[in-house]
């Protein structure tokens, strides 16, 4: 595993996605990502109204997409959360974006630069073991952090994981999960990905599966249209398998 925090090398793997695409592949991501925003720098829900959540994936992709940012407006929005009334998976989405508001705050994202604000993987950790206790986060996503924050890949760790992986390339949520999805797939790839470990089965036709003519990836091929939480995940995914 890189000596990096993993929320540096998960940033990194995103910036990377975005260099591999083509240029109208890139104007396409960047145009739907831009079509998500709301005022005041945050991101819209599934709904179209400004949310937490949906803002620290945006911001994420704002990163990694090199879209102009304003400064003023994301303290703005984040001066205007209500703490006290935030749950604590939502809390966690608080810290993380506080993080990301530093992170685009850089004149110049130098690698430097970039490591001394993401110095720990504390908000991120935070994050995933709320994400967990709010019922998602079992199966297939907490054998990937317990991969991804593991000094070696044992046996014990990448088997389990890489027996949620299905001949179409993508990896279920759990055992009983009838088909795979694009959450469970991005971290399962992005914590083989931190070991250097190829999936069984190629990715990418599961990935181009998911991914709309307007840019967006969409969460199974059972929904309906794409938001900027699934973006992220498609975006890394596509930058945790090799080109």
């Amino acid at each position: 595993m890189p000596h990096q925090p993993i929320t540096y090398t998960l940033l990194q793997t995103l910036r990377q996605s975005i260099e591999r695409l083509s240029p109208e592949a890139r104007r396409l991501v960047g145009h739907f990502v831009e079509s998500q925003r709301a005022e005041e720098e945050a991101f819209k829900d599934r709904g179209g109204k400004a949310d937490l959540y949906y803002t620290l994936f945006g911001w994420m992709l704002v990163y990694a997409l090199g879209i102009p940012s304003n400064s003023q407006q994301r303290k703005v929005f984040l001066e205007g959360v209500n703490k006290q009334r935030l749950d604590d998976l939502h809390q966690t989405v608080y810290k993380l974006c506080s993080l990301l508001d530093k992170l685009l705050s850089l004149p110049k994202y130098t690698p430097d630069a970039v490591l001394r604000i993401l110095t720990n993987d504390d908000a991120l950790n935070q994050f995933f073991t709320a994400y967990q206790r709010h019922g998602s986060g079992g199966g297939t996503n907490a054998k990937a952090a317990r991969l991804a924050n593991a000094t070696k890949a044992t046996a014990d760790l990448t088997a389990p994981l890489l027996a949620m992986q299905d001949e179409t390339g993508g990896f279920r949520a759990h055992a009983g999960a009838p088909f795979p999805d694009l959450l469970s797939t991005s971290v399962a790839v992005f914590a083989l990905h931190l070991h250097h470990i190829t999936p069984r089965y190629d990715v990418r036709p599961f990935l181009e599966a998911h991914w709309q003519d307007d840019g967006s990836f969409v969460a199974s091929l059972l929904d309906g249209f794409g938001d900027v939480e699934y973006e992220f995940y498609g975006l890394l995914a596509l930058g945790s398998i090799h080109p």
